[in-house]
């Protein structure tokens, strides 16, 4: 007989509970309570909590206890039973069921957890075997593991080896994060200057060790808009991360210039229209100065000025429609700057 906590409703076994059957409380002592995570604190999430054999409630119940205060850190958020159940509702309701590394990153990701923990207890004739496993909630692989055997016990005794199994979990656990991680900080565009965690860094690209945990970077690139982001590193797992850095509006009046310019081109062009069209128009004179046919000597030569004329406008019409094209929108809400996870390498 095997029964899953996370689906069987018995969600109270994944949290600190304050009450056990009364055949389990009088055989067990009260536990100190777990001591409050700091600031920077990872979240350490229980995934999965499963039961093989003949292990009633109360001791479900009292199993799941002991996992969450030997998982628990000053430098370890332990997210547990009734806060999982809360936050795999709705469309991540199917994430409950999870049991393999194609869909732990994905828990991980709407827990807000660095690592996941599974742990399953199989009874057999009073006889315990517990296994428990460090999920990477980054990439969904095995980091590592702790197998336990807890042969012919009483409930006390199973319940202090569940608890034994957790903290040496929990040193291991804490050995992972402290592995630091390879971080490569690129920016569009590149050659901005780099403050990680309160200290000049580099320029962009940057290539960092981090320890595993919470850490923040502020970008600084000459006429771009400053940039700050807290992200948090998993121990021992290499990423990228990439910035869009958005440009400063210019102080150029590029929407006036635009409109002077069309206008600009657009009177030159009806210029050089009209003066092409007198071209060798003849030039009034007095009847004495008309010769024998009644013309007058002198002819108007006005192409060179028409085809200066109509050049400069087509310019100015480009430039000024080009100037329009780089004015900002006063239509469209100013752009903001985008970061994210490019992922593993």
């Amino acid at each position: 007989m095997q029964t899953t906590c996370l689906s069987s409703g018995s969600w109270g076994c994944l949290g600190l509970l304050l009450l056990v059957t009364p055949a389990v409380a009088a055989q067990t002592t009260p536990a100190a309570v777990p001591p409050p995570p700091t600031a920077t604190a990872q979240r350490v999430a229980v995934a999965r909590l499963t039961f093989e054999g003949v292990i009633p409630e109360g001791l479900q119940d009292l199993f799941a206890q002991r996992l969450v205060q030997g998982l628990s850190a000053a430098r370890f958020e332990v997210l547990r039973g009734t806060d999982v159940q809360q936050r795999l509702v709705g469309p991540n309701q199917p994430l409950a069921s999870c049991q393999n590394a194609a869909c732990y990153p994905a828990m991980a990701y709407v827990l807000g957890a660095s690592y996941l923990i599974t742990a399953h207890v199989a009874e057999s004739n009073k006889t315990y075997t517990m296994v428990m496993e460090i999920i990477n909630g980054r990439t969904g692989a095995v980091l590592a593991s702790n197998r336990e055997r807890c042969e012919t016990c009483g409930v006390e005794e199973a319940g202090e080896k569940m608890g034994l199994a957790a903290s040496a979990l929990r040193e291991r656990l804490e050995a992972v994060s402290r592995d630091p991680a390879r971080i490569i900080i690129r920016s569009r565009p590149a050659g901005a200057a780099v403050v990680l965690d309160g200290r000049q860094t580099g320029v962009t690209p940057l290539d960092v060790e981090l320890r595993g945990g919470p850490h923040h970077a502020q970008l600084y690139l000459a006429n771009h808009d400053p940039l700050s982001r807290s992200f948090t590193v998993v121990g021992g797992v290499d990423e990228a991360l990439d910035l869009d850095l958005v440009a400063l509006p210019s102080k150029f009046p590029y929407r006036a210039a635009g409109w002077s310019a069309l206008a600009g081109g657009a009177a030159l062009l009806v210029a050089g229209i009209v003066a092409m069209s007198v071209d060798n128009e003849e030039i009034g004179c007095s009847e004495a100065d008309k010769d024998v046919n009644g013309h007058c000597p002198w002819i108007r030569s006005t192409n060179w000025w028409a085809a200066s004329m109509i050049g400069l406008g087509v310019a100015a019409a480009t430039t000024g429609g080009f100037f329009l094209y780089l004015a900002p929108s006063t239509a469209t809400a100013p752009a903001t700057a985008a970061a994210g996870v490019a992922g593993t390498f």
